[in-house]
């Protein structure tokens, strides 16, 4: 794996004077470790590879390094320890496993558009956003043409044999080859049956996909907010990037998202409205919105374990719990690392926060 190599290279780059043969014995631990690794433990994981507060790795990660090593004694919170987490995720989405879409959200999310970079691999957000956006295209393409399958040469024998004379004067061998030849009959039937069975679902699939997207595209062309009840043009501009990104979110169908995703926001956000805004804070951000919506979507994530994943969503979540007082903003720091008087734009904040309302679907999927 690529990201084994990479893995040895970090050492050097952090400065730790690792012996070669426990690199080794990491590298062996790395590959065991991505094998084993299940879908519960990747907010652990991201957590462990940026060095966010209140999130840590389950045991059991730790233990596929320890069998390849006795004497490993790496503590969660060294510098280490985020370096074997960043390979590790690094070697899952390699390796494409079935939740490396999932991961890959998590990553690119928590990472807050590379604010938060990994400890010890400073291109580990470029890679991980290149899969998220290689999965966002994904499965977009047309159905394949069906293609014809011909009677098998078993089947064409069973019948020939059935036709001779033999089979027709001798009732034990006409028995024999019927039965033979409607065996390899109603195995044919059955292989066109599947063949049939997967070519329509492929466009079925496609025509629930081709709806689904017309659907969004009819609602950026409306831009009506259904949580506002009013036209996004007549909303401030912060307030209607965080509405359009969730309610974009609330109509996307997969895990990781709609490729078109930042371009469909910000058409959204520039329709209507002359465009002269500055960059805004977290802290406005997060009082934008209506406090009633913030309470109801945002607050309840902002008390959860995952909390330091979402930042925009806890920022919203805090400040609503704390009616809007400014006693929320040092406790958002203490938990995400991020200062609340740092600038973004209007697109930035909506894509953000388009992604973790996707992400904390998926945690609660």
């Amino acid at each position: 794996m690529e990201a084994i190599k990479r893995m040895g290279v970090q050492y050097g780059k952090l400065g730790l004077a690792t012996q070669a043969s426990l690199i080794e014995a990491r590298a062996e631990g790395l590959a065991a470790a991505s094998q084993s690794m299940t879908r519960e433990s990747v907010p652990g994981l991201v957590g462990c590879a940026l060095g966010l507060k209140d999130v840590s790795l389950q045991e059991s990660f730790w233990s596929s390094f320890s069998a390849k090593d006795p004497t490993f004694d790496v503590d969660p919170r060294d510098r280490e320890a985020a370096l074997l987490a960043a390979s590790t995720i690094a070697a899952c989405i390699e390796s494409k496993l079935q939740f490396s879409d999932y991961l890959a959200l998590c990553f690119v999310t928590a990472s807050f558009g590379g604010m938060r970079p990994a400890i010890a691999d400073d291109q580990l957000f470029t890679r991980v956003e290149k899969a998220l956006v290689d999965a966002q295209s994904a499965g977009g393409s047309e159905p394949e043409d069906r293609r014809y399958t011909k009677q098998p040469q078993a089947l064409k024998q069973a019948l020939d044999a059935l036709a001779q004379p033999a089979s027709r004067q001798q009732p034990a061998t006409g028995v024999q080859h019927a039965h033979t030849a409607l065996t390899e009959l109603a195995a044919y039937a059955e292989s066109n049956a599947l063949a049939a069975a997967v070519n329509d679902n492929a466009i079925l699939e496609y025509l629930r996909r081709l709806e689904s997207e017309m659907r969004v595209y009819w609602w950026v062309t409306g831009g009506w907010s259904a949580d506002a009840g009013k036209p996004f043009a007549e909303l401030p501009l912060t307030e209607a990037a965080v509405l359009a990104a969730a309610e974009l979110a609330d109509r996307s169908a997969t895990i990781s998202g709609l490729f078109a995703a930042p371009a469909l926001l910000s058409m959204v956000l520039e329709r209507g409205r002359q465009r002269t805004e500055k960059p805004l804070s977290i802290a406005a951000a997060a009082t934008a919105p209506d406090r009633k919506w913030r309470k109801k979507f945002c607050a309840p994530a902002a008390e959860e374990s995952f909390a330091t994943l979402v930042p925009i969503t806890t920022a919203l979540g805090l400040a609503s719990i704390s009616e809007d007082a400014a006693d929320w903003q040092p406790r958002f720091e203490r938990l995400t690392g991020l200062a609340p008087t740092i600038e973004i734009s209007a697109e930035q904040l909506a894509i953000q926060m388009y992604r973790e309302q996707l992400l904390l679907r998926a945690f609660h999927e």
